[in-house]
């Protein structure tokens, strides 16, 4: 496991980093560079053409439900020699339909707690742009902590050349004070990983690998390979609303009642020779997109992120024309 062995200082670094991986995400971070939104970098390559027409989108896109979750975060086992004691937190999430791309925010902060007494707080935004035809995202990516040395910022864009296949070949391009440039083979963007596990999901298939490229970290794409079991009905969920006239008062989230997938998920360093992955993770994918739990494993302790309250932020009104810009 990549973390077992590093600093304390560098634990809540890493942990996010390895939400953001399984999550995929975009955050309520302020307002970007137009340039990270909109895919006009200086150093992208010229457009080929102002429109270009979209392919078919997969089955499962087309029931992906946009949405905004909370998520609360809590340490949910430990093995002998762990020096976490304790984790807490939360997570904001968004997923947005702008008829062109989908618009992905998140914001995760994290307290851990170490049995030496130590104590860190670390607070990490994502916001990325994803064309709906797979073929481009933007990203910008902010980490803040207690220890300076660990605060970054990046960000940068991605283009594939996606096949008959839904997989695609390309680049990613990171600006800024990390500049560098990654080469992507027989990849996903996070949206599209994400729907494509869907789709594998609904047809009864148990495993799907591939390449996935959330612009998360510096190290570039992942490989994930997921396993999963049969499908499983959940209970109904009560929430409690949070805010408005009905605050406080309980009902049942439609969103929440559909079927579901239990999925383990590991996660593969680029060009890993060791065989075993950098991390494992444990979630309930729901049939609309929505994920309601997850757990991920990092050996010597896991982290579990509990659904709290979701809404809906309901579809765009788009028009009936299927072109999409070409960033």
């Amino acid at each position: 496991m990549r973390i077992l062995n590093q600093p304390l200082r560098l634990l809540p670094t890493l942990v996010i980093g390895a939400f953001f991986a399984g999550f995929f995400g975009l955050m309520f971070f302020g307002v970007l560079n137009a340039a990270v939104l909109t895919g006009s970098d200086p150093k992208a390559p010229a457009a080929v053409s102002t429109l270009t027409k979209a392919p078919p989108p997969p089955a499962a896109a087309l029931a992906i439900q946009p949405h905004r979750a909370m998520y609360s975060i809590k340490l949910s086992g430990t093995r002998n020699g762990s020096r976490v004691s304790d984790i807490s937190g939360r997570m904001l999430f968004s997923w947005a339909d702008d008829c062109h791309a989908w618009n992905v925010e998140q914001k995760m902060q994290l307290r851990f707690f170490y049995s030496e007494g130590e104590v860190s707080d670390t607070v990490s935004d994502l916001v990325s742009r994803e064309a709906k035809d797979g073929s481009s995202f933007n990203f910008h990516t902010r980490r803040t902590g207690d220890e300076k040395d660990n605060n970054e910022t990046f960000h940068g864009y991605a283009n594939l050349n996606v096949g008959v296949d839904g997989l695609g070949t390309g680049e990613a391009v990171y600006s800024g004070d990390n500049e560098k440039r990654i080469n992507l083979a027989g990849a996903l963007f996070p949206a599209h990983h994400t729907m494509q596990l869907l789709e594998h999901a609904r047809k009864g298939d148990k495993f799907f690998s591939v390449n996935v490229f959330d612009g998360a970290d510096l190290k570039g794409f992942s490989e994930i390979s997921s396993f999963i079991n049969p499908a499983v009905d959940i209970k109904p969920t009560i929430e409690k609303a949070s805010s408005g006239p009905h605050s406080g008062k309980e009902k049942e989230n439609q969103m929440l009642n559909v079927k579901a997938w239990p999925i383990r998920m590991a996660f593969f360093a680029p060009n890993s020779e060791t065989g075993s992955p950098d991390y494992e993770m444990d979630m309930v994918l729901l049939d609309n997109g929505i994920i309601k739990t997850m757990t991920i494993d990092y050996g010597d302790y896991s982290m579990t992120a509990d659904l709290v309250e979701v809404k809906s932020l309901g579809a765009a009104k788009c028009s009936s024309d299927n072109a999409v810009p070409h960033s």
